[in-house]
């Protein structure tokens, strides 16, 4: 790859003059066989040509040198009198002055316009480079992909040897890692202040962002005008690409502690509000048997006493959500597969909420074929237990709670339906957030802690599956929960 770092040249001098003679002298001898055919004065066109070829191709020296060398063998070789430098015709002197000069015009054109061609190829390809570079630079990641791709953007355009120099605990880190001949403390000089470069050897350009040097670009043999505005160019895309990274650094940093504040205020929230609820009516109760337990009749003690239970089990549910969410978040789940009957999952769940259950009529319908299963019962059981106790909460008394599973083509579905208010379109993707509780107008229904939603969404996900909101045709939700076919159903695979 041609270094972009360097100025276009010409062949040699010698080259260029030895091109020269080569291409009059092949001329001359064109013209000799073509000279009793045509006028000689109308073949002066064919030594033009050499002249702008000679121009074209080398530089304005051997353009000249051509010029007086189509005159002399003009002269000597096709005027009156042949093979002396002498003219007899007037019009030949008139013909060679006016040759002499327009090949000498001509010949500074040709060598102009090369060279003004070459320098906008140059100038062309650089801006493609420069291009280029910037676009690495946008889409760059990290610091050090940043470094590593100005490394070799400076390897690909300059022929010079250079230093790419960072820090690393306070030291400096050189690449190539064998140092420089200058002294490490005056580059540590110059990395503190860079206005100190013109105390050492060569060229130093200092990346630096927010007032700090993140890199110095040392190139010790010295650099022309246009290579060192190069090199400042790459620096400069490389510390706007460094100061970009620092930010969305700092901004995700930021993202995360607030998320973590927010995160650690709404657990708060929710512990301090969803136990002490239970645990009040817990104390209540167990104060009343205390202080009242002669006064109160069998039944009313009894009644005491479910209450005790009642919010202790409510109270455990609480707990085991926290629990849950605490193990998902630390990735300590393990799935204990065995082979169990959805039947029995769904049964343990109804029994464990006999009590929410209470006011609500269940309806289950579960296909005939369905077959047993190859997952982590427990799992499944609590996601059950959270997604129908929201619907217990939810549905009026008197109201209906379907349930249903079948075996599709894919998958073992489950389905709850509630006659509930039913869950905004804008609210069903977030309420498997953690802590996000669907606000309701109606003051009687009951909201969660927004813990359950989350915790079965991750349960089921621990199984492959999925859970969705889709609204129920006669009102309500329903909680549609998929588990696929390979391994849930058909089991490990041999």
């Amino acid at each position: 790859m041609t270094p972009l770092l360097t100025v276009t040249k010409a062949i040699s001098p010698i080259k260029g003059y030895l091109l020269a003679t080569l291409t009059m002298t092949g001329i001359s001898l064109v013209t000799a066989l073509l000279t009793p055919l045509f006028l000689h004065t109308s073949l002066l066109m064919l030594f033009m040509a050499g002249i702008v070829f000679i121009s074209a191709k080398t530089a304005l020296g051997p353009a000249i040198y051509a010029s007086a060398l189509s005159f002399t063998i003009f002269n000597f070789f096709f005027t009156e009198p042949y093979y002396t430098l002498d003219i007899t015709h007037r019009h030949d002197v008139a013909t060679l002055v006016l040759f002499i000069f327009v090949s000498l015009i001509t010949g500074n054109l040709a060598s102009k316009m090369r060279l003004a061609i070459a320098e906008s190829k140059q100038a062309l390809e650089r801006q493609h480079r420069f291009f280029a570079f910037s676009q690495k630079m946008t889409s760059a990641m990290n610091a050090a992909l940043v470094l590593d791709t100005l490394q070799q953007a400076i390897q690909h355009s300059l022929s010079s040897a250079f230093y790419l120099i960072e820090k690393n605990q306070q030291e400096l880190v050189f690449t190539p890692s064998t140092p420089p001949s200058p002294s490490i403390s005056l580059l540590e000089t110059i990395w503190e202040n860079p206005e100190n470069s013109e105390l050492i050897d060569g060229e130093v350009i200092a990346l630096r962002t927010e007032n700090k040097t993140r890199a110095l670009i040392y190139v010790p043999s010295p650099l022309t005008e246009e290579q060192s505005a190069a090199l400042q160019t790459f620096s400069n895309l490389a510390a706007l690409a460094l100061q970009r990274i620092l930010l969305a650094e700092d901004l995700e940093a930021s993202r995360r502690l607030s998320e973590t504040e927010q995160l650690r205020s709404a657990l708060l929230s929710s512990v301090s509000h969803d136990l002490r609820t239970p645990l009040s009516s817990i104390i209540g109760s167990a104060s009343s048997l205390l202080e009242y337990q002669e006064k109160l009749t069998a039944d009313d003690q009894k009644q005491l006493l479910l209450t005790v239970l009642d919010e202790s089990q409510r109270l455990d549910r609480h707990i085991q959500n926290l629990l849950d969410m605490t193990r998902f978040g630390q990735g300590k789940v393990t799935l204990n597969r065995d082979w169990v009957d959805i039947r029995d999952i769904i049964a343990s769940t109804l029994y464990r909420l006999r009590d929410a259950l209470d006011s609500c009529h269940l309806n289950i319908s579960v296909q005939d074929n369905i077959p047993i299963i190859w997952v982590h019962g427990l799992l499944i059981e609590q996601a059950l237990v959270n997604i129908i106790d929201n619907a217990a909460r939810v549905t009026p008394a008197d109201g209906d709670i379907d349930i249903s599973v079948k075996l599709t083509t894919t998958s073992l579905d489950i389905d709850i339906s509630d006659n509930g208010p039913g869950i905004a379109d804008h609210e069903k993707v977030k309420i498997f957030d953690m802590f996000y509780s669907v606000t309701h107008d109606d003051s009687e229904t009951k909201t969660g802690t927004g813990l359950g939603l989350a915790i079965s969404k991750g349960m089921i996900a621990a199984h492959s599956g999925n859970i969705e909101v889709i609204d129920n045709s006669s009102g309500g939700t329903i909680m549609h929960i998929t588990l696929p076919k390979h391994p849930v159903v058909y089991g490990p695979q041999e």
